[in-house]
């Protein structure tokens, strides 16, 4: 509706640097409205359209999606004309008009002002600034170079019209024109139920461009489908095209910061290969440990097909990769290409920050608006990077986040800080082959057990040793209503006392605590110790660690000097109760080996015992109480993992540590 108008003016007049003359009254000269006029129909402040242009003089036909919305200070506009499919958008917001051809996302920002391309249809600069126009004011309403006459009823493409007829003249590029509008009638029911609708304008006349040279012009103008704008159930047109990044274009909205923790499902779907694969990833940047579980998809070393559970350690620096249905572990230098590692240097890693994680550093991303992805409505930012998949030797990458809208995340379980991630996008251009969807499911930023990071597949017979010792009090009591209490109070007193030397013990290294009702005032309590770690890691600096003997010494000197003590809480009273080990209790112990140590998380024993959820704890520290996950970025593995590349540089081989001993 306001598009035919002033598409008229743009097409007749635009761009004539000098005009003469004035109103050509071979074309018109005003009309007379009559008192008894119907009144011109009502014009929404937002609405959207579509409009066939036949431009009769010149013998060709162009198509307009126009989507107009004055209440946010938006127009959005996809033409179609000679082949050339463009979607501009003008946004008196940010003062920038934004021109992208639709085929090849080629983008175009520029300073809205009066030299943009069809400017004057929608705004006028007042003070240097670009001011948008009410639809009144863009129709010409109540203005004085506008006289409009009311016609009679008449039919148009079979819809039975009111008719008005209107001259206008435009002093500044001296053009003369009648317009010929064409309304339903208000007792024609249209498809949207919209009444008055535009059906149809007819636009007629000439433009000075020279003394003698009047051109004259001769458009028609087909409204279809015209109604109010609603809140987009789909694409938001006023968003720039799906993937088409506009360097320079202002972000009115920054991203969100992630949190510490949180860990989710993801599918990764690459449309160049048919491929779906999928994966389960946690990350903790504060206790340096990554744990990633998915189906192995190249042949070697670990067969196609293979369920995989990958822990990364970054303070030694080593990868442990467990088959999960053979059982079998292999320890290996954490690879320098994998998604949550950040090369220090040719030889060296660290673990990533959780930006870092998301891809959210060394480039500026913009928010393009809201989109509808699988059914839910989110926030868009969208960045291009070269540093992907190596810094120094990228390729020239689209990168898309979607974020569920709050609306979303508020009706979640927990309340988010960081955001409810969709989707991410990443597209290498035509000819990269690179292109995948990443659907996130299941994100969750509650810190889930401890004992999720087991390592003990990975170290045989002799590089473990069983121990028991007693505690004095009740079993019914303390233990059988709040065990995973009572298991981490257990970890954090073995930790303090292996720690010796300037060494702490690491959590990973204890495996498999359970409890034993020893009788009425003492609880048995018995675990696994694991050996230190291999030396393959490449961190910089990795954490230096006592051995075996070294570690199972001091535990047995704490709790033969009666310094063995677990702090916990009475869970009948929530009151702290400590608990001391009795003195000369440490007993090298085969009861643990009754426990199936690693099958699919699945731990069995005595009914009378219980013992930890898949067995290792991770992290460090005497307040280790939980672990933190974070879920990062997964294009660099299955990119390099499918295309059969190496992850970085190797500086050790690849060890099995169950086949030998530290």
């Amino acid at each position: 509706m306001v598009e035919i108008l002033r598409i008229a003016v743009l097409i007749t007049a635009l761009c004539v640097l000098q005009t003469y003359g004035q109103i050509d009254t071979s074309v018109c000269t005003g009309f007379d409205p009559s008192p008894n006029d119907p009144k011109f129909p009502s014009i929404p402040s937002s609405f959207e359209v579509h409009v066939e242009a036949n431009i009769q003089d010149h013998q060709y036909t162009s198509d307009f999606h126009l989507w107009y919305d004055y209440d946010h200070r938006m127009v959005s506009m996809h033409s179609d004309s000679a082949g050339v499919r463009t979607a501009v958008i003008y946004n008196f917001n940010t003062s920038q008009f934004i021109a992208t051809d639709r085929d090849t996302n080629l983008c175009t920002v520029k300073r809205l002002d009066a030299y943009v391309p069809m400017f004057n249809i929608f705004g006028k600069m007042v003070d240097g600034n670009a001011q948008m126009l009410n639809p009144y004011q863009m129709l010409r309403f109540n203005d004085q170079a506008v006289r409009q006459k009311y016609n009679n009823q008449t039919t148009i493409r079979g819809i039975l019209c009111d008719w008005w007829t209107s001259c206008y003249y435009f002093d500044t590029t001296q053009t003369t024109m009648k317009v010929d509008w064409y309304y339903s009638a208000a007792s024609w029911t249209t498809s949207t139920l919209n009444q008055g609708v535009p059906v149809r304008a007819s636009v007629v006349g000439k433009i000075n461009s020279s003394p003698a040279k009047p051109r004259p012009f001769n458009h028609m103008y087909e409204f279809l489908n015209f109604q109010i704008l609603t809140t987009p159930g789909g694409r938001n047109p006023f968003m720039t095209p799906v993937h088409a990044y506009c360097g320079g274009e202002t972000s009115v909205k920054p991203l969100p910061n992630p949190t510490s923790a949180f860990h989710f499902t993801a599918e990764i779907v690459n449309p160049n290969s048919n491929t779906i694969d999928g994966i389960t990833e946690h990350f903790n940047d504060e206790l340096q440990l990554g744990r990633y579980d998915y189906i192995s998809s190249t042949a070697l070393p670990y067969g196609i097909s293979s369920p995989l559970s990958e822990i990364h350690d970054f303070s030694t620096g080593v990868a442990y990769i467990t088959d999960r249905k053979r059982g079998n572990c292999t320890a290996v230098p954490i690879e320098s290409l994998m998604f949550d590692v950040k090369n220090v240097d040719g030889s060296h890693v660290r673990i990533r920050t959780s930006k870092e994680f998301f891809y959210f550093d060394n480039t500026n991303y913009i928010y393009e608006g809201q989109r509808t992805i699988r059914d839910v409505v989110c926030d868009v930012w969208i960045a291009q990077r070269t540093d992907w998949p190596l810094p120094g030797a990228g390729i020239n990458s689209t990168w898309e986040w979607a974020f569920a809208t709050p609306q979303y995340s508020e009706n979640l379980p927990d309340t988010l800080q960081f955001a409810n991630p969709v989707q991410l996008y990443i597209d290498g251009g035509p000819n990269s082959g690179i292109q995948y969807f990443y659907n996130i499911y299941a994100y969750n930023e509650q810190r889930p057990s401890i004992w999720s990071y087991d390592i003990s597949p990975c170290y045989n017979y002799t590089s473990r040793r069983d121990f028991s010792y007693i505690l004095g009090g009740n079993y019914d009591i303390l233990v059988a209503a709040n065990m995973e209490g009572f298991r981490y109070a257990n970890l954090r007193a073995l930790v303090k006392a292996g720690t010796v030397g300037g060494m702490t013990l690491s959590a990973l290294r204890i495996y498999n605590i359970q409890a034993d009702k020893n009788n009425g005032t003492s609880v048995s309590v018995t675990f696994t110790l694991l050996d230190k770690a291999p030396s393959v890691g490449d961190v910089t600096k990795p954490v230096q660690e006592n051995d075996l003997s070294t570690v199972a010494n001091a535990i047995s000197n704490a709790i033969n000097s009666g310094k063995m003590i677990v702090t916990m809480r009475d869970p009948s009273t929530n009151q702290p109760v400590t608990l001391t080990a009795q003195m000369n209790n440490l007993i090298a112990t085969q009861k643990v080996t009754k426990v199936l140590y690693y099958r699919n998380n699945v731990v069995t024993g005595p009914k009378t015992s219980s013992g930890s959820s898949g067995g290792a704890m991770a992290g460090m520290g005497v307040a280790l109480l939980v672990v933190f996950f974070i879920g990062g970025v997964l294009a660099m593995y299955f990119f390099y993992r499918k295309q059969g590349g190496a992850f970085g540089p190797k500086k050790f081989n690849n060890e099995d540590i169950t086949e030998s001993s530290d």
